[in-house]
């Protein structure tokens, strides 16, 4: 009598009557023609290879029709298989052990993984049983020791595809970054474009590539935080980000602006992996203004529950414990409206503070005051302009700009030097890498500044000091809360208060005009004020309205 047979799953019996056999086999074929057909595409965009999950799907359904599989269920998704970790794939192995399915159905082995554990998992539910069949319209398999050796070869292809594409991504990352180009999306204020060769390249955003300067000019001024930044942003600037198919066209979250903040892409540079690559694209700020920008997101900028924003409160220090000063408000019993400022005695443990109150009244005339002295009348305005006018035809200074091209010529042959002893194995990569980045930071900014030199900076910023110092009086009088704290952060520094009296410094260049004697040639302070901005490039100053705005 012949011995049974085993069909891979389980020991059948001979049964002599053929017809009794063709039915035991037909009803065991049954039994293990349950399928999940299993379906993917890499991108999550829905944009993206929006046809792959439905060609598969039709194809698929032809094959089980064909083969006669019986589909328990279809699963799709979209995720890259590159990593582990894809929620409906891992379901269906959950479900495949608790017996639900024998097989999976799918297009190509690459749909079931691209890397090793989900590959190898694969083959593990096939070594223990837990998986009967595998089925693929364009890639036969058969459960056996060279079978999974095969699908083996499959996998481990597919991962080296994967690897080879990142690999080739990477380089071509890497040489764009080199060329002076981002290799992503561009930030807000920028656009992602082609040139007239076909090149991708970015160009500045005609809409918000101004409103985004603004925010840096606010940021720069020392008197905005970034939660102020933000209510800026939305409620006065009504700023929006692109509008996508799927996202785009909110404010600017907090998030949002110090990531912006913290970008040294702004300042024309491209920075990965702690290298400085000079970018194509037009800087929307200095390299000075970028590195101070990262100095005041230094301080503690963190935002505190607060019924109402004062003028000066943040900005004092009371003069006799160093303490800051706060601000109160008071009623009185006619329903006046009182403002008082006084230390917090939180400078200095145990130590006793008895400076009085200062209501802000008094002070807003002491601020009125100091700004009597670097006030320019109309008069005096046009008489600056006109000087300055004059100065922009002549060159820059030929002793400043000889000093900075021979600071250039010395970095560069540093950098050659250092470039020599790394040859020669003299210092270690890790060294060379720290030496070579920090020489490329100033060599940038030593073109930077022969650049500015060349082009005469100094114009536009004496030209906005001079229409600052004639408008701030009157905008410190009729102005916002956040006009006035800009104002008074813009002119002065080392604000003390003491004795119900507010001492204020000036500030560079704004000492200029408020020591110039009475009565002297406007021309001295105009050439004070350009050497300042020869010699000290980078200060910002904000622009403020015309008065003529406040009839309109």
């Amino acid at each position: 009598m012949p011995s049974p047979r085993f069909d891979g799953l389980r020991w059948i019996p001979y049964i002599e009557n053929s017809s009794l056999s063709k039915v035991e086999n037909h009803q065991t074929h049954t039994n293990l023609s349950r399928y999940f057909v299993y379906c993917r595409k890499s991108s999550e965009e829905e944009d993206r290879q929006v046809l792959s999950i439905e060609s598969q799907v039709a194809e698929l359904r032809r094959h089980a029709e064909k083969e006669g599989l019986q589909i328990v269920e279809l699963l799709h998704e979209s995720r890259s298989a590159k990593t582990p970790g894809r929620p409906v794939f891992d379901e269906m192995l959950k479900r495949i052990a608790r017996g639900e399915a024998d097989g999976i159905l799918a297009w190509h082995p690459d749909r079931l993984a691209r890397n090793a554990l989900d590959g190898g998992q694969i083959i593990h539910f096939l070594d223990a049983a837990k998986l009967a069949d595998l089925r693929f319209p364009t890639y036969t398999f058969e459960n056996t020791s060279q079978g999974k050796f095969m699908l083996a070869i499959m996998f481990g292809q597919s991962k080296y595809q994967v690897d080879s594409l990142s690999e080739n991504v990477r380089r071509g990352n890497r040489t764009k970054r080199e060329k002076g180009w981002l290799p992503s999306y561009a930030p807000i204020g920028y656009l992602n474009a082609r040139s007239e060769t076909g090149d991708k390249i970015i160009i500045p955003d005609p809409e918000r590539f101004p409103l985004i300067q603004k925010l840096w000019q606010l940021f720069l001024t020392g008197a905005y935080s970034v939660p102020q930044l933000c209510k800026v942003a939305k409620d006065e600037l009504t700023l929006r980000t692109r509008q996508h198919k799927k996202n785009g066209g909110n404010p600017l979250g907090r998030t949002g602006i110090y990531q912006l903040l913290k970008r040294p892409f702004y300042a024309g540079y491209i920075v990965y992996k702690d290298k400085w690559h000079p970018g194509k694209h037009g800087p929307m700020i200095t390299l000075d203004e970028f590195e101070r920008a990262q100095a005041i997101l230094c301080r503690d900028t963190r935002s505190h529950p607060k019924r109402h924003l004062f003028p000066y409160a943040g900005l004092l220090r009371c003069g006799n414990c160093q303490g800051s000063v706060t601000a109160e408000e008071h009623y009185n019993r006619y329903g006046s409206h009182y403002v008082y400022y006084h230390c917090t005695h939180k400078n200095r443990k145990n130590a006793t503070c008895r400076e009085k109150c200062a209501e802000e009244e008094d002070l807003n005339g002491q601020v009125l005051e100091f700004m009597d002295r670097i006030y320019l009348d109309r008069d005096e305005l046009e008489e600056a302009l006109a000087l300055v006018s004059q100065e922009a035809e002549k060159h820059a200074d030929a002793e400043i700009k000889r000093s900075t091209e021979k600071a250039l010529a010395t970095c560069i042959k540093s950098l050659d030097n250092l470039t020599r002893l790394r040859c020669q194995e003299f210092i270690a990569e890790e060294e060379f890498s720290r030496q070579r980045s920090a020489f490329m930071k100033e060599q940038a900014k030593l073109r930077e500044r022969l650049n500015q030199l060349e082009a005469l900076d100094w114009i536009e910023p004496s030209r906005k000091l001079f229409l600052f110092s004639n408008r701030a009086k009157f905008w410190f009088s009729h102005g916002t809360t956040d006009e006035k704290r800009v104002i008074l952060v813009t002119i002065g520094s080392n604000l003390l208060l003491k004795d119900k009296k507010l001492s204020i410094d000036a500030k560079k260049p704004f000492r200029i005009l408020s020591e110039r004697a009475s009565g002297s040639p406007l021309c001295t302070a105009v050439n004070g004020v350009r050497t300042f901005f020869e010699t000290e490039p980078g200060i910002t100053i904000p622009e403020l309205r015309p008065v003529r705005e406040v009839a309109a």
